[in-house]
């Protein structure tokens, strides 16, 4: 069995990747810059695991890595986790920020998902997992970029569904709400228990939260397909 993720170096990407392994998939993972910890992790997983370079802001570079894979590279599952957030007022001249996150939130995963999803409608089988974030469902200010592009994903990965579910390929979103990673730190920059005092468990998920779920659709124990499905701290999603 075959995965391929794209966002192999993140928090999360890496217990994606070492569930995978686990589970006895190779796992050919992209990264954007650090090629440090790319190695590393490849590394850690033995011959299983490699790894490539992909830049998702750049466009030629996703349409070059898109049109290389062929139905021998098609892999029996597919995970989009690479994101970036740019938190800032939605105010001025803001296309810029807009674009940037959209191309690499939304745009370059769903390029790589129509391509993927192809090859697996040839082979009548296969499983597509986007990464997107609960953001698109709670607006807050400063968040519209990076929510607006987690909607979009979701939205587009509902519709794909609608085109591709009669060929067994299957589809899920997963929308987590805070989840321990530098990421999180970043956004917290300190205020981890003010935060916390705010949330209803009082709790922020662990990666392997993530990385569970993903597995337990890949395996078939989660038996849907084109939803998005929220990871919260307790807060109400309606």
């Amino acid at each position: 069995m075959k995965a391929l993720v794209i966002g192999g170096t993140s928090a999360i990407g890496e217990g994606i990747i070492k569930q995978l392994i686990a589970n006895q998939f190779t796992v050919e993972f992209t990264y954007n810059s650090n090629s440090d910890k790319a190695d590393t992790l490849c590394a850690a997983m033995g011959t299983q695991c490699t790894a490539k370079q992909l830049n998702l802001a750049d466009a030629q570079a996703v349409n070059a890595f898109t049109a290389a894979l062929t139905s021998a590279d098609t892999p029996d599952v597919l995970i989009n986790v690479a994101g970036i957030t740019h938190d800032a007022l939605s105010l001025g001249d803001v296309g810029a920020a807009l674009a940037h996150v959209h191309t690499v939130n939304f745009l370059s995963p769903a390029t790589i998902c129509s391509k993927v999803a192809q090859l697996m409608m040839e082979k009548r089988q296969g499983s597509i997992i986007n990464i997107s974030s609960i953001a698109a469902k709670f607006p807050r200010p400063g968040n519209a970029a990076y929510g607006s592009a987690k909607a979009a994903l979701e939205r587009f990965t509902a519709t794909l569904t609608l085109e591709i579910a009669r060929f067994k390929v299957r589809t899920l979103c997963i929308a987590p709400a805070f989840v321990d990673t530098p990421m999180f730190q970043q956004f917290a920059q300190g205020r981890e228990k003010e935060i916390l005092k705010a949330l209803p468990l009082r709790e922020v998920l662990k990666v392997e939260d993530v990385a569970n779920t993903a597995m337990a659709f890949i395996r078939g124990d989660i038996k849907t397909t084109g939803i998005t499905l929220a990871l919260t701290n307790g807060q109400p999603v309606l």
